[in-house]
């Protein structure tokens, strides 16, 4: 058995094998924070004429903006965030 974070923060669901039914019987709050913690990605832009790296949260928030891809890897690595490649 797994265990999850999928309510309000601090709040903790227990996971059974059958996950597709536990994300349907999410609440839409507890979709908006799903995967707050544990996911972040990276977009590539400019800032002030220079390339910039920002890392974002799952939830759309800014944590952090870098000027190479290596700091901003281990930036997500020291909050314990993981990638998603966002197609």
């Amino acid at each position: 058995m797994n265990m999850h974070p999928m309510g309000e923060p601090g709040e903790t669901m227990i996971v059974t094998a059958d996950r597709a039914a536990v994300l349907r019987q999410m609440t839409a709050e507890q979709f908006l924070h799903f995967g707050t913690h544990q996911v972040a990605y990276l977009k590539v832009g400019l800032h002030d004429g220079e390339l910039a790296f920002m890392l974002y949260g799952a939830d759309g928030n800014p944590l952090v903006m870098v000027d190479t891809v290596e700091t901003a890897v281990e930036m997500a690595a020291e909050r314990g965030l993981g990638f998603v490649a966002v197609h």
